[in-house]
């Protein structure tokens, strides 16, 4: 399979653990193939944060990795719902154009607040590859152009191009879709991908407030799920309500 990034794969040998972060959608799972094709198997670890607001069968398959680990989030009850109930003070936000993802605490609590506890990922010479890349939004844009021209301002390696990031929980990420522009992968690449993964698709939460505040109906059940949960909740603005709620 090619190398759609312009990032080397074969100097993660260097490393005596590499742990691949995976989500069951396109991008993690062309960088667990990748990585698979060029350095030693027994180096590599797939990680998924255990979402119980998402259903993926290509992690199940993924799962059958001998080195597949799970990490499973703490009290996850209200997540969703106290994410949801954000959504006023977002679109606030977003209005004066301050709005963070921050503002919603979901991701934090599923995907990230147990991870960052795992002193796994802290041990030495380990890394952590991360999925995200320019084309995925404006913020996450921001930060991975300053990474390549080495003007992140908490990097380590201030003033050097890199791909790699040591946050300040101690924890190594690496970064291969640092240059990667779109928001697809190419089609060539997905063919092949589905070739192992029939059932592969895009991943996310069932239920995700950031598709309502930005109006993503390109996202179908999804959206409609999020919006129709919203509207139950009665935290749209109530000028938007009526034109939100005909997308149903």
């Amino acid at each position: 399979m090619k190398n759609i990034t312009t990032f080397n794969f074969k100097e993660l040998e260097k490393f005596d653990k590499v742990y691949v972060l995976v989500s069951g959608g396109f991008d993690s799972t062309y960088l667990y193939e990748k990585i698979r094709e060029l350095i030693s198997p027994w180096k590599i670890y797939p990680v998924n944060c255990y979402n119980p607001y998402e259903y993926n069968k290509t992690l199940k398959q993924i799962a059958l990795d001998r080195n597949m680990i799970f990490i499973k989030p703490g009290k996850y009850k209200d997540v969703i719902k106290n994410s949801f109930l954000n959504l006023p003070k977002a679109y606030k936000l977003k209005k004066e154009k301050k709005y963070h993802k921050k503002i919603f605490p979901c991701c934090y609590v599923l995907k990230h607040k147990n991870f960052k506890k795992d002193k796994r990922f802290k041990s030495d010479n380990v890394v952590i590859i991360s999925g995200i890349k320019q084309g995925d939004g404006r913020q996450r844009g921001i930060w991975l152009r300053q990474l390549s021209q080495g003007r992140e301002p908490r990097n380590q390696s201030e003033g050097k191009t890199t791909f790699y990031h040591k946050h300040s929980n101690g924890i190594l990420y690496c970064y291969p879709f640092r240059d990667y522009m779109e928001r697809e992968l190419p089609e060539d690449i997905k063919d092949k991908l589905w070739s192992k993964y029939s059932h592969l698709d895009h991943s996310g939460c069932s239920l995700c407030p950031i598709l309502v505040l930005f109006n993503i109906y390109g996202e179908g059940k999804r959206y409609e799920r999020s919006l129709q949960y919203a509207i139950n909740l009665g935290v749209l603005p109530y000028k938007e309500i009526d034109s939100y709620a005909d997308r149903i």
